[in-house]
């Protein structure tokens, strides 16, 4: 499967028609719930002394699965989409 049909497959499983129609906020209360079934924490940060790739998103597992996913990049809607399609191809719900 392709990085954009699983993070379709993702957002299909919370009730998205597709990956446009999760919002931030939809998006973050999602890896809250994650992270908190799986005793982890998900980090989103802005950072302003980047030139590029200025949006890091962290997920971190360790104390249940030794996972940990990260993403810096430039856009937001990437790093969910990227997120998104990880947490499917691991099987990581929450």
């Amino acid at each position: 499967m392709s990085f954009n049909e699983l993070s379709e497959k993702y957002a299909a499983r919370f009730g998205s028609p597709s990956m446009n129609g999760v919002g931030l906020e939809e998006f973050i209360q999602i890896l809250e719930l994650v992270a908190m079934r799986n005793k982890g924490f998900f980090i989103f940060k802005v950072d302003g002394e980047r030139e590029c790739d200025i949006y890091t998103f962290i997920l971190n597992m360790s104390t249940s699965n030794d996972v940990v996913i990260r993403k810096d990049t430039d856009s937001i809607r990437e790093g969910m989409e990227y997120f998104f399609s990880e947490l499917e191809r691991l099987g990581i719900y929450p």
